[in-house]
Order: structure tokens, then sequence, then C-alpha cells
């Protein structure tokens, strides 16, 4: 999640509340950022969206793994 993204708060909620159901969940807040400014600045900030790239990736393979 973006620390100042205005969703980040529901983000956080829907997190816990998948542990809660004993989903595998993982969660990282991005701070001093926007609502997906990690992925639109890839070009402000390369490091930010060199580490989030492979996040949804791994997310994504998890996901088709499971499938």
């Amino acid at each position: 999640m973006n620390e100042l993204d205005p969703l980040r708060d529901e983000g956080l909620a829907y997190f816990r509340k998948l542990l809660r159901a004993g989903v595998s969940a993982g969660s990282r807040t991005i701070n001093g950022t926007s609502h997906a400014q990690d992925m639109v600045m890839h070009a402000a900030m390369p490091e930010v969206y060199l580490t989030t790239v492979p996040d949804i990736k791994g997310f994504a393979d998890r996901v088709c793994a499971a499938g």
C-alpha cells in the first residue's frame, strides 16, 4: 500500500481480515507515496518501482500455482 493513498486504511483492514480468516497474506507500505505512485513514477523512483514489480509478479505466480 502507499502511505498517502486515500484507500490505504481499507487495504490494511482487508489484509488483517485475510489473516484472521487463515489466508496466507503479505503487506507492505511504501512510505511517502500516494496512490499507485510506485508504478506511475517509475522514472523518478526506479528503486521503488523495481521493488514493486517483483512483488506483483510473485503474487501472480503464487495465484497461478494455487489455481
